[in-house]
């Protein structure tokens, strides 16, 4: 069970905020600033926007980017579709990379393959918490002029070469949803290296009001995702306690990686040497080569051995999914499609790693509530599952 995430501390801010009478965010002595201010150091960024969700953060990083309408954005189809909505929104192109099914997450290689000369972003995802090679994605993207936007919902702790992500590309996005490892109930925020960045995230979380009054108000479309002072006050304290969730965390899915990495046919996500990753949930894969049962029969038996276990993150990978298949998004035209003056057809779209990565996909959860006997547990059935015939 997961321990008791909220105490004193969360009562005591929340009340401090209630008694100031006031929840809007924009005034003097703001919890909400403080809080984003707090959030940039800790991670080593200059500049820290808070937004009213991860996908918010995500929506208000591809808009500050200001690609033009109709460009092509490479991302990989196995994530959240916070993602891509939020590169859908701002009436650009997501062209889908394919993965390595032991990460299932794009490598350079993939990403430079879905590159176009209509590229003009990369939106690289730390799926489960476990970094990406981002460092030598940031260089590319330096050389080719494109914008990279790491979407870091799933990450809070997780760094490569001992840098945070979300510090190695333009704009990092996370998450504090009810399922993060710290949470505010909803909210994100962004970070980000320079001033002008800043600005222009602050602008497009709150509607474009130039609140900093640089002669900017309302010089572009821009949506609501202001977070409030309540969820400022719970986004400071719990932010004190990421340390040690993280640390839990990484300790926990570290030992279960090495010792699932001893038994033949499973495959734990790969991750990069100089990579401490989060572990929002555990990722493994079965090798059809060497388990001679399905993945959906391999789950099964796991559940008879009492491990509740899911499939891959997503069912299938985004660009087979009915959004993309009928277009859906946006009923009747696509602009980004009138924009670009050409069409996109997602249904020839054939990616054999991200399939791979979906059809032999394992989850399994993981968080600091665990203790090494769970671990113990896991190891055991999953070894018993593999061993076993037809």
């Amino acid at each position: 069970m997961r321990p008791s995430r909220f105490g004193l501390e969360e009562i005591a801010a929340l009340t401090a905020a209630l008694q100031r009478n006031e929840l809007w965010y924009w005034h003097d002595d703001s919890i909400v600033e403080e809080s984003a201010k707090k959030a940039a150091a800790k991670f080593g960024a200059p500049f820290a926007v808070a937004t009213s969700s991860g996908t918010a953060s995500l929506h208000v990083a591809v808009a500050a980017a200001r690609m033009p309408a109709g460009s092509e954005v490479v991302v990989t189809p196995v994530t959240d579709i916070g993602t891509i909505n939020a590169i859908l929104y701002q009436n650009l192109v997501p062209v889908f990379a394919d993965v390595d099914p032991d990460t299932a997450c794009p490598t350079l290689e993939h990403i430079k393959a879905a590159c176009t000369e209509r590229t003009r972003g990369v939106v690289v995802v730390h799926l489960t918490g476990c970094p990406v090679q981002v460092d030598e994605v940031a260089l590319f993207c330096r050389e080719r002029g494109l914008v990279l936007i790491e979407d870091c919902a799933q990450g809070l702790g997780a760094t490569l070469n001992g840098q945070a992500i979300g510090t190695f590309g333009d704009f990092g996005c996370y998450s504090l949803n009810d399922q993060k490892h710290i949470t505010c109930g909803e909210g994100g925020f962004v970070l980000m290296g320079t001033e002008e960045r800043f600005y222009l995230c602050h602008n497009y979380a709150d509607k474009y009001y130039d609140r900093h009054k640089k002669g900017d108000r309302l010089k572009a479309l821009a949506p609501n995702y202001r977070m409030s002072e309540l969820d400022g006050a719970m986004f400071g304290v719990q932010l004190h306690k990421l340390d040690a969730i993280f640390e839990k965390r990484r300790r926990l899915g570290d030992d279960l990686t090495a010792r699932l990495t001893a038994i033949p046919g499973i495959i734990p996500q790969r991750q990069p040497a100089t990579a401490k990753a989060a572990y929002f949930f555990f990722q493994l894969r079965i090798d059809p080569g060497a388990i001679s049962i399905s993945r959906d029969e391999f789950l099964k038996r796991l559940e008879a051995e009492g491990i509740p276990a899911r499939p891959a993150y997503v069912p299938v990978p985004i660009y087979r999914s009915p959004y993309f298949l009928s277009k859906s998004f946006f009923p009747g035209a696509w602009p980004a499609e009138l924009a670009a003056g050409r069409s996109y057809d997602y249904s020839t779209i054939r990616l054999p790693g991200a399939e791979e990565a979906v059809a032999t996909g394992i989850t399994l959860t993981l968080h600091e509530g665990f203790e090494p006997s769970d671990i113990d547990d896991y190891v055991e059935a999953i070894s018993i599952v593999a061993k076993t015939g037809p």
